[in-house]
């Protein structure tokens, strides 16, 4: 959700074509500002205040606390010239709000991330998660330094200027790793689960199942903020794990039997797989 909020009768004016132009999105906060300020930052992910950028700063200051849990925030002056990104550029997604902002109201949006203004793909912006030290592999990827890169699985990456060797390093693993001094490490969503069960099997079981084998050394579940760490797809073919006795964990009940066919194979036709076959009757005489 957005939060709109705005002091004069052109800032509402402009709010009002925003919330006009995404009902579904805003929430239009009226009363004094700084209440509606901080009600905003409270409940919504984003917020479009048309207010002075200094203004917004001095209410907005007592409340900030992370990057990446703090929501973005987009300053549109008074003539509605201009879109400001002013907090949460990338975690916020306030930069890609403010290009929306402004091609709605023809404003012009100002974006000041240095990897934005430079055409350069921000690592804690490729869609999966990011450890390490972030600020200083960008800035090593901005000064031009050597950065290196090391892949240890395939996976599609933008246009990023790194060598082999270097002084800052650059991870893509989904092993359990600790990021070292001036690395950064990135974790695509390159393990999936696939779970095969019996009929009528609770979903809360296989995922407690699922948790604990993401539980074991090596191993780390770590979602994406914006997509459930999994989805469970129920299906009605045997389960692929091994047998167990019934009444147990993994087979709280004993299976049904099977369905007869429309033509059944009499008993004494019906020969397994490891069993000798009779040798056919000689024809009568």
């Amino acid at each position: 959700m957005i939060g709109l909020i705005s002091a004069t009768a052109a800032g509402a004016a402009a709010r009002d074509r925003l919330a006009a132009a995404w009902p579904e999105r805003t929430r239009v906060y009226e009363g004094p500002v700084g209440d509606a300020v901080r009600a905003a930052f409270a409940e919504c992910e984003q917020l479009v205040c048309f207010l002075a950028t200094g203004a917004v700063v001095r209410l907005i200051a007592p409340l900030l606390g992370d990057k990446a849990s703090d929501p973005g925030v987009v300053c549109v002056d008074e003539a509605g010239r201009f879109a400001v990104s002013l907090v949460g550029g990338h975690g916020g997604g306030a930069n890609e709000l403010a290009r929306e902002v402004g091609e709605l109201l023809g404003a012009e949006p100002v974006v000041t991330t240095a990897t934005d203004a430079v055409g350069l793909p921000g690592l804690d912006t490729l869609g999966f998660p990011v450890e390490g030290d972030v600020a200083a592999v960008s800035r090593a990827l901005l000064d031009g330094e050597p950065v290196a890169l090391e892949a240890e699985l395939a996976w599609p990456l933008p246009a990023l200027k790194v060598t082999e060797d270097g002084a800052h390093v650059v991870r893509v693993t989904d092993r359990l790793v600790q990021p070292a001094s001036r690395e950064v490490v990135l974790r695509p969503p390159s393990l999936v689960v696939g779970v095969g069960a019996s009929r009528g099997v609770p979903a809360d079981e296989v995922l407690v199942l699922v948790r604990d084998a993401c539980g074991t050394p090596g191993c780390r579940r770590r979602p994406s903020p914006n997509s459930p760490p999994w989805t469970p797809r129920r299906t009605s073919r045997a389960s692929s794990r091994p047998p167990a006795r019934w009444g147990s964990r993994w087979s709280p009940t004993p299976p049904r039997p099977s369905r007869p066919s429309r033509c059944p194979t009499p008993p004494s036709r019906r020969w397994p797989p490891w069993a000798p076959r009779p040798s056919p009757r000689p024809p009568r005489s």
